[in-house]
């Protein structure tokens, strides 16, 4: 992680992700903890603190990886880091999907979700073209 500044409150460019850690580390802790033993395992969705250090901190606290809606949340994750993306919203865009078989190629497991076979195809099709698997 980055350091950290003292700042006055009224400093601080808006919007700004202002968080107490101590609580942040208790509750990744509580839902981890939650998840210990079970057959499921926890995927947080990034659009809850859209901060890919929180969810590097979610990753060793043993989620099992990060949910986003969008390809470009993906890319920020693999940007970060992050390995193991599920994009919960179908992509239909040929840019799109190529930007994900781009990021598959790249080492990232990208799991997408479908809910039609033509998606099934096209994702496919545009990851063997690309060589990602």
């Amino acid at each position: 992680m980055s350091e950290f500044k003292c700042m006055n409150m009224e400093d601080i460019e808006t919007p700004a992700l202002i968080l107490d850690l101590d609580v942040l580390e208790d509750n990744i802790r509580i839902m981890a903890d939650f998840f210990k033993g079970r057959n499921a395992r926890l995927r947080p969705h990034f659009k809850t603190c859209r901060c890919p250090n929180i969810a590097h901190l979610q990753l060793e606290a043993g989620a099992k990886g990060i949910t986003c809606a969008k390809v470009g949340e993906a890319e920020v994750l693999v940007d970060a880091g992050i390995r193991d993306i599920l994009v919960a919203n179908q992509v239909v865009d040929p840019d799109k999907i190529y930007r994900l078989a781009c990021m598959a190629r790249g080492g990232a497991k990208i799991t997408v979700a479908v809910d039609r076979a033509e998606n099934i195809e096209s994702l496919s099709a545009v990851t063997r073209k690309v060589g990602a698997t």
